[in-house]
């Protein structure tokens, strides 16, 4: 598969990922999860499908998020397997809290790793370090 298609089937993963999350379709994130893929949320390691959509189902119902990403990068690639790198820029709001205004929670690096499964990509590992304010 050639680098730029990678790239673009990457990219599609991430997004439908962060857009199903902050439309609080949690079954559709946690779709995009291969069935042994790993993401280290809030200290916990959540593993395949089933651990993320509990963590995602137990999220306080009044709380909405917005999560931006830039500067997406193609890291790397073989058949199977293919490495992103992007910033996110994740931010909150809480009707009982400032009035429910957005709130800029953290700004991370993160590093994705999806391998191919049939014509799809899914997310084998997700892991991120928080770039502002620095950790």
């Amino acid at each position: 598969m050639q680098t730029e298609t990678v790239k673009a089937a990457c990219e599609a993963v991430v997004l439908a990922f962060f857009h199903a999350l902050d439309t609080r379709r949690h079954a559709l994130a946690a779709a995009l999860m291969a069935p042994d893929g790993t993401w280290l949320r809030q200290g916990r390691l959540l593993t395949g499908p089933r651990d993320v959509l509990a963590a995602l189902e137990a999220r306080p119902p009044q709380r909405t998020t917005c999560h931006v990403i830039t500067n997406l990068r193609l890291l790397e690639h073989r058949t199977d397997q293919a490495t992103v790198g992007y910033f996110l820029t994740a931010y909150d709001s809480d009707p009982q809290v400032q009035g429910g205004a957005p709130r800029l929670v953290a700004i991370r690096d993160c590093q994705d790793r999806l391998v191919a499964s049939g014509q799809q990509w899914l997310l084998a590992e997700k892991r991120s370090r928080r770039h502002l304010p620095p950790e």
